[in-house]
């Protein structure tokens, strides 16, 4: 029976492979059954049963693997056919898994990766900013970061503290989230969530400050995460929650979404998330011209930034190199050209929208 039941996965595994390579070549088709089809139906599902648990899912999940490895360790132990046999019949257990992995992540949520790009949805198109334009724009947008920032009470020249973070934050990012949505034609079936996770530095540790895990529909936000970098954190976890695999479509949904707030802070750090990929961009194209506008920022910008990064220096990273490696030959696979490089595509996405859409800035 055991046998039986792998072979099913392993078959479910290979179908869904060939179902995903397929899909490639029809965007459109991707975008009509799947991610407003069937993909609403199982956000539906998600938002209708195990997410309206109080505890986030992600440790349910942790300690079910937990189990289920030491179980598979006993197992083996308890064995008494010889080890090549018992090293073969692990290694079919473990192919079983992958594909049963690979099976339940696309059509859970993976499919998503290959739907029509929201750039052609939306009819903009990104390109490459050159050093002028680059260094331009970023001094426009930190004379722009200071003045959301005056607009904080009680906000003075100190780096700001959790004190301004505002409350039910997770409600008011996806009320924000969700009416950009909207407006620009997407749907928003169910109620993502964006929870924060503990012990602080989980996540980022490895590289990471969010997740979405398509097997419990959740995001999630490292508790350790820097309070400023919450709100479009939060937002970009939920935007693939509703649909959407590629992370500067993700980061781009998050930097709008902040720009409609009303509440002071949620602006300010949204924007001030999208001033870092600004500043990122400037610093890898010409660090003497980042490095001259650096000694002109305002006080308040600048020690938000110390306090930034005194926050990531808290969690090293291991092995960040091995890690962005296999991240980037995943991204990738799903045809996201750029890897890793797609997180900073929020750049030309933003400024690309900004043009097309000038009273929407």
């Amino acid at each position: 029976m055991l046998i039986n039941q792998r072979l099913i996965w392993i078959a479910l595994g290979i179908f869904t492979l060939i179902i995903r390579w397929l899909s490639g070549f029809y965007p459109q088709a991707v975008e009509t059954i799947y991610a407003r089809g069937i993909y609403q139906g199982v956000r539906w599902v998600f938002d209708h049963t195990v997410t309206i648990t109080p505890l986030p899912l992600f440790y349910v999940l942790a300690v079910l693997l937990l189990i289920w490895l030491i179980w598979a360790i006993v197992r083996f132990f308890r064995q008494t056919n010889p080890l090549g046999k018992r090293l073969l019949n692990s290694l079919y257990s473990i192919v079983a898994f992958a594909a049963g992995f690979i099976f339940l992540f696309m059509w859970l949520w993976g499919f998503n990766y290959a739907r029509i790009p929201i750039e052609k949805q939306l009819n903009f198109k990104p390109e490459p900013l050159s050093l002028e334009v680059l260094k331009t724009t970023f001094n426009e947008y930190t004379l722009l970061l200071d003045t959301l920032r005056h607009r904080i009470p009680n906000a003075d020249t100190t780096a700001l503290s959790e004190d301004f973070v505002p409350d039910k934050l997770e409600n008011q990012v996806r009320d924000l989230l969700t009416a950009t949505l909207k407006d620009l034609n997407y749907p928003t079936t169910g109620r993502v969530r964006g929870r924060l996770i503990y012990p602080k530095g989980t996540l980022i540790r490895n590289g990471a400050s969010g997740i979405y895990i398509p097997f419990i529909g959740e995001g999630h936000i490292d508790g350790g995460l820097h309070h400023l970098s919450i709100p479009f954190t939060m937002a970009h976890e939920m935007a693939h929650g509703y649909g959407h695999g590629d992370e500067g479509t993700c980061n781009f949904l998050a930097y709008l979404a902040c720009q409609g707030a009303t509440d002071p802070y949620i602006r300010y750090a949204g924007a001030y998330s999208y001033w870092r990929y600004l500043r990122s961009a400037l610093r890898s194209l010409d660090k003497a011209a980042y490095l001259e506008l650096e000694a002109q920022f305002p006080t308040g910008i600048h020690n938000d930034l110390e306090s930034l990064k005194r926050s990531w220096e808290l969690y090293p990273q291991s092995f960040p190199h091995i890690r962005d490696w296999l991240y980037d030959r995943f991204l990738k696979s799903q045809g996201i050209k750029e890897g890793v490089k797609s997180y900073s595509k929020v750049v030309m996405m933003v400024e690309a929208w900004k043009i097309q859409n000038p009273n929407n800035k």
